[in-house]
């Protein structure tokens, strides 16, 4: 007798007619590149002109290879047919993005015909030549090997006359200077992580704490301008995981978590009851094939299980396959993801906190938990209770040290009366000395604007009350992500 397809709602088993049998793998993108010379130039230069345009051509594909991996070039398009099969192999290969690439002027209908097989998917153009001097001894020919502008000049013209490729990337450089590539890989790894978001499944348990207006969303607006699937999880599925985690497994967490970590005032039970917890969110998003899960803790999740979700999150981000936050925030959640996308690392959640004019620098408090190696130093973390008692049995579970050096990226996602919005803020973790004794996790952040400035335009913008921290600039990637989404950003 074949089984009965149920709702993830109510199956006991582990097939759902309403959600997909597997979480989406993370695939690189397949990148094709368009390389352009013009065959009316071959035979008024015989000797030497297309074996250079050629080796050109060879080199930046090598170089794209080098920095994007899988990139398909099927050859220096030159005539009409060739542009025509150029296209069909792009368009039999699948490509996800078009670098193109002018190695002399070509008139733009052989770039059109190519393109027109894969025009739904955006398109670099790589304004380059081999040197960035003008060669003033310089013949027509060596002139004619560096005439790719006009050729994009032409084409460009062209696409804004058809109305193709609204958006269209344009870098400029020579053919052997890193940067342009590194610029390419920026905008590739933006549009990678974008993309990926249309797949994703962020789960929902409990819903965003009472009185935060500014996290409160609509789930359509969030599938159509963002692209994560948002899923609403009854409290009841993780609170069975809760119940049904073995003794076992419980005991494994706890006895890591002590070999890790100095634990300050916490009992035994309360050190069992945040290692269920962990046990249990595990299950619920293998269970429901999720990438990500918000849940409301205060006098919800805390109450009914006695403990807070820190230990658990904590492990989750260091294990690094699933992002998790709390307050239902949602658009941190996926701020989250998408910085974890463009870094490999779970980024930081965070909370703006009171600001220092001599340092320049605002602190960034956060509710016990994150990846610990963001600690200055792993050997001061404290375990301790959680500051905030919301319906706990004992006292709860939190992490206390302070984030180390290095430069970051904060940010945050919001919805006003225009619609959506990205903050995007540059700035740079400092270090300190001694951990901040507040039982939570913080960030000394220096800003690059005026701090009591910059506070003044925040509020005034009306960004949310949470923050997200990740390592490393991510401005450009984050900008362009935006852009990919047609919203609009603030960036400091």
């Amino acid at each position: 007798m074949n089984e009965v397809i149920q709702s993830f709602e109510v199956a006991e088993g582990t097939e759902f007619g309403d959600l997909i049998g597997k979480r989406a793998e993370r695939k690189p993108l397949k990148i094709g590149l368009i390389t352009v010379g013009f065959f009316e130039y071959w035979r008024m230069f015989p000797n030497s002109l297309k074996a250079d345009v050629l080796h050109n051509m060879t080199l930046v594909c090598g170089k794209l290879r080098s920095h994007l991996g899988n990139v398909v070039w099927p050859g220096l398009i030159d005539t009409l047919d060739s542009a025509e099969e150029a296209g069909q192999a792009l368009e039999r290969e699948r490509v996800d993005l078009i670098v193109y690439v002018a190695g002399t002027y070509c008139p733009d209908y052989m770039a059109i015909q190519a393109l027109s097989h894969v025009r739904n998917v955006p398109v670099v153009m790589f304004n380059t030549q081999a040197e960035n001097t003008i060669k003033l001894d310089g013949n027509y020919e060596h002139i004619l090997c560096n005439s790719g502008l006009i050729a994009n000049l032409q084409l460009a013209a062209t696409f804004r006359k058809m109305g193709w490729y609204e958006d269209l990337k344009v870098v400029v450089g020579t053919l052997e200077e890193e940067a342009v590539y590194e610029e390419i890989g920026k905008y590739v790894r933006a549009y990678e992580t974008y993309s990926s978001l249309k797949s994703m499944n962020i789960g929902v348990v409990g819903h965003v704490f009472r009185g935060m207006y500014d996290f409160e969303y609509d789930k359509t607006t969030v599938k159509g301008k963002l692209g994560p699937n948002v899923i609403s999880i009854q409290v009841e599925h993780l609170l069975r995981q809760f119940r049904e985690a073995s003794d076992e497994d419980i005991r494994d967490v706890i006895e890591s978590t002590k070999g890790r970590f100095h634990i300050v005032g916490l009992g035994e039970d309360d050190l069992w009851r945040s290692a269920k917890f962990y046990v249990a969110l595990k299950r619920t998003m293998e269970r429901f094939r999720l990438d990500a899960l918000t849940l409301l803790g205060q006098h919800y999740t805390e109450e009914k299980t006695g403990t807070t979700p820190y230990l658990a999150n904590t492990m989750l981000h260091e294990e690094g396959d699933y992002v998790v936050n709390t307050e239902g925030d949602i658009h941190g959640l996926i701020m989250m993801c998408i910085m974890n996308r463009l870094t490999g690392r779970t980024p930081t959640f965070a909370e703006w906190g009171e600001y220092d004019e001599q340092l320049n620098a605002i602190l960034m408090v956060h509710h016990g938990y994150a990846d610990t190696d963001y600690a200055t130093d792993r050997s001061t973390i404290k375990v301790n209770r959680s500051p905030e008692q919301w319906g706990l049995k004992g006292q709860g579970f939190g992490f206390e040290y302070t984030l180390k050096e290095g430069v970051v990226t904060l940010g945050h996602l919001i919805a006003d009366t225009e619609g959506y919005k990205m903050l995007i803020v540059r700035g740079r973790a400092l270090p300190i000395p001694a951990n901040i004794p507040c039982e939570e996790i913080t960030a000394v952040v220096q800003l690059e604007k005026p701090v009591k400035s910059f506070l003044k335009e925040l509020i005034k913008e009306g960004f949310a009350h949470h923050c997200i921290i990740a390592y490393g600039d991510l401005t450009e990637e984050l900008s362009q992500i935006a852009s990919f989404m047609k919203i609009r950003t603030c960036m400091y």
